[in-house]
């Protein structure tokens, strides 16, 4: 059965030297952390960040980690290696291992709220990439819903920047719509951008609102509902 949790219930704490960190789903195999968000199996874990106005994160690099950026509102910049890049709401950001990067909201007074997707890879390498939504020809499934792929993995004649992530999406369910009933071999997490909606799984259904993370096990077969008048958007982190 997924599991649901709203990142508004979880404490924050200050992390990369400016940033609110509101930490989501983790590692299951975490020792002695009885938390319940320590449940993925696949995905290496996800935060909320928001950095207030006139600041900066910190000047960092992870050797073993790939890492997206997916901005939920504001502007700013991402600093990569030596050269900076203007960032928006609905920008995946694609951060390889092995090169330094930061943030910056310092040019701006309001905050600059994002998400950062982590996941363990072996050693540097990769490609820095910046995709937004918008710039994505969208899919639909054929029942209510559309799809953009930000992010995909590449291999197998397909080209893609992530080496261990699978996808990293942005989908849509129309007004009284629902998406297909769906059953993937890999873990997902969903996380809500926009308004309201039903997640109906195993003959259970659980609302959804703005801000929850719907951790979402591999096999498990499910479908998104939006009875209301308002577009349910959400994006989905999968590996």
């Amino acid at each position: 059965m997924a599991y649901i949790l709203n990142w508004r219930d979880v404490q924050p704490k200050i992390a990369h030297m400016s940033a609110v960190h509101w930490g989501g789903f983790r590692d299951r195999e975490r020792v002695d952390d009885p938390d319940e968000r320590n449940r993925l199996e696949q995905l290496g874990g996800f935060a909320r960040h928001a950095l207030q106005g006139r600041k900066t994160s910190d000047h960092h690099q992870h050797d073993q980690l790939e890492q997206v950026y997916y901005i939920l509102s504001g502007t700013g910049e991402v600093l990569y290696g030596d050269e900076r890049f203007p960032v928006r709401d609905g920008d995946a950001i694609y951060l390889p291992a092995g090169v330094h990067h930061q943030m910056f909201n310092d040019m701006n007074e309001s905050w600059l709220e994002h998400h950062v997707i982590s996941q363990p890879v072996a050693g540097p390498g990769g490609e820095f990439v910046i995709c937004n939504w918008r710039q994505v020809a969208p899919e639909g499934d054929g029942v209510g819903s559309v799809r953009w792929r930000q992010l995909a993995r590449g291999g197998d004649g397909q080209e893609g920047n992530l080496r261990t992530l699978l996808a990293i999406e942005r989908e849509a369910v129309q007004p009284g719509g629902q998406t297909r009933v769906r059953c993937e071999a890999f873990e997902q997490v969903y996380y809500v951008l926009e308004n309201r909606g039903v997640f109906h799984g195993d003959d259970e259904e659980q609302p959804l609102r703005e801000g929850d993370m719907v951790h979402v096990p591999a096999g498990s077969s499910y479908s998104i509902i939006n009875p209301n008048e308002e577009w349910l958007v959400y994006m989905i982190m999968a590996a």
